[in-house]
């Protein structure tokens, strides 16, 4: 493999020192065009697709454009860090470890994408239809991005999604779906000494909420309730008028989705009996990344390449969430958090191992090597149409 590490952290250098939070569409947007220049050079045809102002563009970069997808690689451009992080503590390389804001999550492996594809064998490049999507909201749930991302997925036969590898290098199978609303609580504020009475209390409801919400909890069964903030009332002796919360529900069973509805209906009706208005707003959700038919063979393809290289491939289940719930969804066989090694993601200390760049490069090439050695693509002269 003709693989320049220097070029590699140069590069990376270069986009870990761009801010781009996800709210900050200027630096998703200069992220995404350093990485579309990456795919150019290679050939590929892209877009910078805009799914509106609060965010940056998705980068969409294909080798096949209007054809079924043998291969999609999906990675995102934004971070969860507030502009000037970049500046206070720049990309630096410590040792055999590499530092910066969204260095491991997930920089690093956005880049990492572009020199996979750089490095594959042109006679598999040649015989692929590839599609690569870098999108700019992954960390806010990909609420924007979602409906590019699920469309180019219902054409493709399989998604690497390149997401940090765990610490210890495993992979995820699977990951809890997620509900996560904002709920608004109007009540009626009144003197709460002189006439406690004729006040309806925002904050006895959202306690009310909670506490009915919690009755969810089924850890075993992948279960969770968590009101991650809340806010209301004003001062010790009025009633308080508003309160606010917002609500984390996580789930492994697409069935148990149904009972969360089921509570947020009863519970509506006990505001409306308590002369509460409620609002509602969904800032976040995505289904569970679930074992879909082809799963299990694409996962042994990585053991057994790993096997064959002497590294040890391991697959876990994991609460968090990612771009692959969408893949899944629509029943594309998905392998996520396949990308760089390290820790500490979403904080200050945030790292990479630097030795895993070149091991993930050779893992993934000879992956796809063996795949298709394996006759798992479409043949190019009857490729499935896959709807």
């Amino acid at each position: 493999m003709d693989f320049d590490r220097n070029q590699y952290l140069r590069e990376l250098e270069t986009i870990v020192n761009i801010d781009s939070g996800s709210r900050n569409p200027a630096g998703t947007r200069e992220v995404a065009a350093f990485l579309e220049e990456k795919y150019r050079q290679q050939g590929f045809l892209t877009e910078l697709v805009s799914v509106g102002p609060e965010v940056g563009p998705v980068l969409v970069a294909t080798n096949a454009p209007d054809e079924p997808i043998d291969l999609l690689f999906i990675g995102h451009t934004d971070t969860v860090f507030l502009d000037g992080e970049a500046s206070r503590r720049p990309f630096t390389i410590e040792g055999e470890r590499l530092y910066g804001p969204g260095v491991y999550d997930m920089k690093g492996c956005s880049l990492l994408t572009a020199y996979l594809l750089e490095n594959l064998p042109e006679e598999l490049k040649q015989d692929l239809n590839i599609c690569v999507i870098h999108n700019p909201d992954e960390e806010i749930s990909s609420f924007y991005s979602r409906e590019v991302i699920i469309e180019k997925a219902k054409t493709a036969k399989f998604a690497f999604v390149m997401e940090p590898s765990s610490a210890d290098g495993s992979m995820i199978k699977e990951r809890k779906g997620i509900e996560k609303l904002k709920i608004h609580f109007k009540g009626r504020p009144s003197h709460a000494g002189d006439a406690p009475q004729e006040g309806r209390s925002a904050i006895n409801e959202l306690a009310h909420w909670i506490v009915r919400m919690n009755t969810l909890i089924d850890y075993a069964a992948g279960v969770s309730v968590n009101a991650g903030t809340i806010q209301g009332g004003s001062v010790p002796n009025v009633v308080p008028e508003h309160a606010q919360m917002e609500l984390d529900y996580r789930y492994s069973n697409p069935a148990d989705v149904a009972a969360f509805f089921d509570m947020l209906e009863e519970l509506q009706a006990h505001a409306t009996a308590m002369e509460i208005g409620i609002d509602i707003e969904v800032i976040g959700k995505r289904p569970p990344m679930v074992d879909v038919p082809g799963a299990k063979e694409l996962r042994s393809v990585f053991e057994d390449v790993g096997k064959q290289m002497d590294m040890v491939v391991s697959f876990k289940k994991s609460g968090g969430v990612s771009d692959a719930n969408f893949t899944t969804s629509v029943g594309v066989p998905t392998v996520c958090s396949i990308g760089l090694i390290g820790g500490a993601f979403h904080t200050d200390h945030e790292y990479v191992e630097l030795d895993s760049i070149l091991q993930r490069l050779d893992l993934l090439t000879a992956v796809i090597a063996e795949m298709s050695r394996r006759k798992m693509f479409c043949e190019s002269a009857d490729r499935l149409s896959i709807s």
